[in-house]
């Protein structure tokens, strides 16, 4: 029996690359619009959480999380941040970690897996997207003041890079050593809510990063990637005092919570088509 050149005897990666490249050009511009409009409609949600006076409540929820992370032994942020605050150069690459490259590396494994991995693409793109959803849900119902916001509650004496006595707590990072941005930017002020820190979404990402690492990347790049990944997002969010141990928690939580409502939702399509393709009796 004859086979022809493109039959299926050909190796599952030289077939999913040749799947990719049949694709429907304009299919990009269309995955490019829907990511673009639900980012804006995710801009527009945070930045109405930001207001109706809402400081009181998120600085006294920033009370009740550093409470609950006494209680059980996990208030190690501060003392984090001041054995690293030292190292000023370090202190700068973690701030422009938080603010640029988290953003270009999760968008990034959005294109690659788009290109790449077209057969997962559209679940992993709404594992994403619901699992940003669910957090603007968080901003609302929980509005949180991040470390670097909270006052200095005689816990911890916190030295300044020259050894002088701060008035904080925590020293804000960004404003005292900067990256490539700042908070009290006219863009930053409009499309950022100071109190979006429960859950973390930077964590949450960061935790399908590691997922699409792990999973579609193989190997043990894949895995070793898809690990310190995380793990290195977990560490600079602490460090440059934006979020407690305890949004990191919240931010894997929604990820959970999005991946089992997804499957939800897919079962019941499933026994939808299966009760429609069923033969009347």
């Amino acid at each position: 029996m004859s086979t022809s050149p493109d039959s299926d005897a050909r190796p599952p990666e030289q077939a999913a690359t040749t799947a990719t490249a049949t694709l429907p050009r304009v299919g990009w511009i269309r995955e490019g619009v829907i990511v673009l409009g639900f980012y804006y409609v995710y801009q527009a949600v945070r930045s109405v959480a930001d207001h109706g006076g809402v400081s009181n409540r998120a600085h006294r929820n920033a009370r009740y999380i550093t409470d609950l992370e006494k209680a059980i032994g996990l208030f190690h942020e501060q003392a984090i941040q001041q054995l690293f605050i030292g190292a000023r150069w370090f202190i700068r690459l973690m701030n422009i970690y938080y603010g640029t490259l988290h953003f270009l590396i999760t968008a990034g494994l959005l294109v690659w897996l788009y290109m790449r991995r077209q057969h997962v693409y559209r679940r992993m793109r709404n594992l994403l997207g619901a699992t940003t959803a669910l957090a603007l849900v968080g901003y609302w119902a929980f509005p949180l003041a991040p470390p670097r916001l909270e006052n200095c509650n005689n816990d911890v004496p916190v030295l300044g890079p020259s050894g002088s006595a701060l008035g904080k707590c925590f020293i804000d990072t960004l404003d005292t050593i900067g990256g490539l941005w700042s908070y009290h930017s006219p863009v930053a002020k409009a499309v950022t809510n100071p109190y979006a820190a429960m859950p973390s979404l930077h964590f949450g990402w960061a935790l399908w990063c590691g997922l699409v690492l792990w999973a579609y990347l193989g190997g043990r790049r894949g895995q070793v990637l898809g690990v310190l990944y995380p793990l290195l997002t977990l560490f600079a969010v602490v460090v440059t005092a934006n979020h407690y141990f305890l949004d990191a928690v919240g931010g894997a939580i929604i990820l959970l919570a999005a991946h089992r409502l997804l499957s939800i939702r897919q079962r019941r399509r499933s026994a939808t088509k299966t009760e429609e393709a069923a033969p009347a009796q």
